[in-house]
């Protein structure tokens, strides 16, 4: 049975919450920055205040001009060193996961194989790695993703057929949208997450085998909190972890 998107959620503290944005376009579109990718972060729904909004609104507060304006990574364009080194901290000291997957079109895709199609598979992997890791052990599991015009009715093509299981057992699932002028902290962090997964991912796919130093501070703060690949092709992709 295909899951409809929950307009309204309602999770308990032990629900594990993976919050997703997208970068760039899955029909590569953009000549500027030919990829697309989904990643964000995940955390326990009782530890989202302490570990994650709270500390990204008192960021904010300090340096970005009040816990109430939106960040967004694409809007900096010319951050000083005291930001920089400010979002380094957050994202090397906080608690929680880290996901994403990238594709660009240097990947060769069969015949019917759409790139979303690729991504969201890889993705559902992402999930699965880093879910069992995640402690108290989740009861059951929401998806929310950021709300845009052309991205829901993929999210629901995509996404909505999504089984988990935690310790042999199926846990009841939820699927969101949450719009954009929510401002919800925690899609804010997803958002920074995804970016630095394609520009690492873009970096990739014109030979720099360097990592970015964004990217450095999103997925290598440790191990057990960050999935990512970057797909180059289908038999074959790059990774988080540092060489």
């Amino acid at each position: 049975m295909r899951k409809e998107i929950d307009r309204e959620l309602l999770v308990r503290p032990d629900c594990l919450m993976f919050f997703c944005d997208d970068t760039g376009h899955e029909d590569f579109r953009d000549p500027r920055f030919p990829l697309f990718g989904i990643g964000g972060c995940a955390i326990m729904a009782g530890a989202i205040e302490q570990v994650l909004r709270g500390p990204w609104r008192s960021m904010k507060a300090e340096h970005f001009g009040g816990p109430d304006v939106p960040l967004h990574a694409s809007d900096l364009k010319t951050p000083t060193q005291p930001q920089l080194d400010a979002l380094d901290r957050f994202f090397r000291e906080q608690e929680f996961c880290r996901f994403g997957v990238t594709i660009t079109p240097t990947c060769k895709l069969p015949t019917g194989i759409t790139a979303y199609h690729v991504v969201s598979r890889s993705l559902r992997k992402r999930w699965e790695e880093l879910t069992p890791r995640v402690r108290p052990t989740p009861t059951e599991v929401a998806f929310i993703f950021e709300a845009s015009e052309r991205g829901d009715a993929l999210v629901q093509r995509y996404f909505s057929d999504i089984v988990v299981t935690i310790a042999g057992a199926r846990v009841p699932i939820h699927l969101g949208i949450m719009p954009k002028w929510a401002g919800d902290e925690a899609l804010e962090v997803a958002d920074f997450v995804v970016h630095a997964a394609g520009r690492q991912g873009r970096r990739w796919d014109t030979g720099d085998e360097r990592f970015r130093l964004d990217f450095k501070s999103v997925f290598h703060a440790n191990p057990l909190w960050s999935s990512f690949h970057a797909i180059q092709s289908l038999g074959g992709q790059k990774e988080a972890r540092p060489a």
